[in-house]
């Protein structure tokens, strides 16, 4: 699951576009890019990416992207969503410390009330994702793994079914559920296109 479509990748990319305001840009990480259609969009428009892929066959031709760029590109190879597993010892990617993903990505860490210091874009995979939603919403309550350093944006293509959780209003049954009141306590979920 990645953007193939040029069309879709430039919608994606005026979404993300932030006009240029007072200090640094946040660094923006894309996961699971795939063949990088959405990625290079990016790029072309100036924004600075992480690319966190974990399939083996695209991160061949990320890091020749990353090679032909002067910086603006980042390849890492990892998964998303194996970010900081319950193990302890050392990490076998693609499972990937959050500490040390932010440390090479060079964000360091900021008060909640700064502003955002990381922006994050990806697809949530069709299997689990649920409870990929309820680990993104524990680590904000518990102010850790990409929540340790700050206010995150996540910005996530998810399924019509979830996403109709997360905007669901009470007396919505069915939709209106315990993720849904959570969500909205500690998120501002918006529909951006």
């Amino acid at each position: 699951r990645f953007i193939a479509c040029p069309r879709l990748a430039r919608t994606v990319q005026q979404c993300l576009q932030r006009p240029a305001g007072p200090g640094p840009q946040p660094a923006l990480l894309e996961f699971a890019p795939g063949p990088g259609i959405l990625t290079q969009t990016l790029l072309n428009a100036g924004i600075r990416v992480v690319a966190l892929e974990s399939n083996l066959s695209y991160l061949q031709n990320l890091q020749s992207l990353e090679n032909s760029l002067d910086g603006q590109l980042q390849v890492i190879y990892g998964d998303f969503f194996r970010l900081d597993p319950l193990v302890s010892g050392t990490l076998k990617p693609p499972a990937v410390s959050s500490e040390k993903l932010f440390e090479t990505m060079g964000v360091t860490a900021v008060p909640w009330k700064a502003d955002v210091p990381l922006r994050i874009f990806g697809i949530m995979p069709d299997t689990l994702e649920r409870n990929r939603l309820w680990r993104l919403l524990f680590g904000l309550y518990e102010c850790n793994s990409i929540y340790k350093y700050g206010r995150v944006e996540l910005n996530l293509f998810v399924s019509e079914k979830e996403y109709k959780v997360l905007t669901a209003k009470p007396g919505e049954m069915g939709a209106y559920q315990a993720l849904t009141v959570l969500v909205q306590i500690g998120c501002e979920v918006e529909l951006l296109h």
